[in-house]
Protein backbone atom coordinates (compact mmCIF):
# COMPACT_ATOMS: atom_id res chain seq x y z
CA UNK A 1 0.00 0.00 0.00
CA UNK A 2 1.37 3.33 -0.99
CA UNK A 3 2.26 5.70 2.43
CA UNK A 4 0.77 8.81 2.12
CA UNK A 5 0.50 9.55 6.20
CA UNK A 6 3.71 11.81 6.56
CA UNK A 7 2.77 14.00 4.19
CA UNK A 8 -0.76 14.42 4.98
CA UNK A 9 0.47 14.91 8.75
CA UNK A 10 2.99 17.66 7.26
CA UNK A 11 0.25 19.45 5.51
CA UNK A 12 -2.79 19.34 8.19
CA UNK A 13 0.36 21.08 10.26
CA UNK A 14 1.12 23.36 8.23
CA UNK A 15 -2.64 24.36 7.65
CA UNK A 16 -2.69 24.47 11.23
CA UNK A 17 -5.61 21.96 11.17
CA UNK A 18 -6.40 18.72 13.09
CA UNK A 19 -7.50 15.46 12.31
CA UNK A 20 -10.63 15.83 13.71
CA UNK A 21 -11.25 19.27 11.66
CA UNK A 22 -10.30 17.68 8.22
CA UNK A 23 -12.83 15.05 9.69
CA UNK A 24 -15.25 16.87 9.32
CA UNK A 25 -14.98 18.94 6.16
CA UNK A 26 -14.60 15.32 4.47
CA UNK A 27 -17.64 14.12 6.73
CA UNK A 28 -16.12 10.84 7.39
CA UNK A 29 -14.89 9.89 11.20
CA UNK A 30 -11.69 11.18 12.85
CA UNK A 31 -11.00 7.50 13.05
CA UNK A 32 -10.84 7.08 9.35
CA UNK A 33 -8.75 10.08 8.81
CA UNK A 34 -6.43 8.64 11.15
CA UNK A 35 -6.61 5.52 9.95
CA UNK A 36 -4.99 7.19 6.78
CA UNK A 37 -2.50 9.46 8.88
CA UNK A 38 -1.15 6.53 10.50
CA UNK A 39 -0.79 4.44 6.95
CA UNK A 40 -2.83 1.58 8.08
CA UNK A 41 -5.83 2.25 5.52
CA UNK A 42 -6.23 4.19 2.06
CA UNK A 43 -8.39 6.30 1.28
CA UNK A 44 -10.98 6.18 -1.26
CA UNK A 45 -10.10 8.26 -4.51
CA UNK A 46 -12.74 9.98 -4.14
CA UNK A 47 -11.79 11.10 -0.73
CA UNK A 48 -8.18 11.55 -1.12
CA UNK A 49 -9.29 14.12 -4.38
CA UNK A 50 -11.40 15.97 -1.91
CA UNK A 51 -8.25 15.33 0.82
CA UNK A 52 -5.77 16.73 -1.66
CA UNK A 53 -8.68 19.53 -2.56
CA UNK A 54 -8.05 20.76 1.12
CA UNK A 55 -4.25 20.28 1.85
CA UNK A 56 -3.18 21.44 -1.15
CA UNK A 57 -1.49 18.43 -2.55
CA UNK A 58 -1.24 17.66 -5.92
CA UNK A 59 -2.44 14.34 -6.22
CA UNK A 60 -0.52 13.28 -9.47
CA UNK A 61 3.01 14.30 -6.78
CA UNK A 62 1.18 12.37 -3.86
CA UNK A 63 0.77 8.92 -6.03
CA UNK A 64 4.16 9.47 -7.82
CA UNK A 65 1.93 8.86 -10.72
CA UNK A 66 4.12 11.86 -12.89
CA UNK A 67 7.56 9.90 -11.89
CA UNK A 68 6.50 6.17 -12.20
CA UNK A 69 3.58 6.73 -15.55
CA UNK A 70 1.59 4.21 -12.66
CA UNK A 71 -1.93 5.11 -13.34
CA UNK A 72 -3.38 1.31 -12.77
CA UNK A 73 -3.27 3.09 -8.76
CA UNK A 74 -6.39 5.19 -9.94
CA UNK A 75 -8.05 1.96 -11.31
CA UNK A 76 -10.95 0.69 -8.65
CA UNK A 77 -12.52 -2.84 -9.30
CA UNK A 78 -12.27 -5.68 -11.06
CA UNK A 79 -14.54 -4.65 -13.37
CA UNK A 80 -12.92 -1.24 -14.42
CA UNK A 81 -9.37 -3.21 -14.32
CA UNK A 82 -11.02 -5.36 -16.97
CA UNK A 83 -11.74 -2.82 -19.41
CA UNK A 84 -8.73 -0.99 -19.31
CA UNK A 85 -6.86 -4.02 -19.41
CA UNK A 86 -8.62 -5.48 -22.46
CA UNK A 87 -8.26 -1.65 -23.82
CA UNK A 88 -4.85 -1.89 -23.32
CA UNK A 89 -4.46 -5.29 -25.22
CA UNK A 90 -5.79 -3.92 -28.60
CA UNK A 91 -4.35 -2.78 -31.52
CA UNK A 92 -4.92 1.17 -32.50
CA UNK A 93 -8.02 -0.16 -34.59
CA UNK A 94 -9.21 -1.96 -32.51
CA UNK A 95 -9.21 0.74 -29.61
CA UNK A 96 -10.99 3.21 -31.78
CA UNK A 97 -13.68 0.24 -32.98
CA UNK A 98 -13.80 -0.25 -28.73
CA UNK A 99 -13.89 3.47 -28.09
CA UNK A 100 -16.93 4.35 -30.46
CA UNK A 101 -19.19 1.66 -28.93
CA UNK A 102 -18.52 2.73 -25.46
CA UNK A 103 -19.07 6.01 -26.75
CA UNK A 104 -23.08 4.88 -27.61
CA UNK A 105 -23.57 2.80 -25.18
CA UNK A 106 -22.78 5.75 -22.68
CA UNK A 107 -24.73 8.09 -25.09
CA UNK A 108 -27.47 5.24 -24.61
CA UNK A 109 -27.40 5.30 -20.65
CA UNK A 110 -27.19 9.07 -20.98
CA UNK A 111 -30.75 8.78 -23.13
CA UNK A 112 -32.36 6.50 -20.89
CA UNK A 113 -31.33 8.46 -17.36
CA UNK A 114 -33.23 11.71 -18.71
CA UNK A 115 -36.27 9.11 -19.14
CA UNK A 116 -36.28 8.65 -16.08
CA UNK A 117 -36.51 11.82 -14.76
Amino acid sequence: MLKIGKILATKLEEKNMTQKDIAKKLNITPGAFSAYVTDTNFPRLDVLDDICRILDIDIDHLLNLHKHGNEDILIQGKDEARLIYFMRSLDAQEQEIFLESMEASMNIIKKMRKIKE
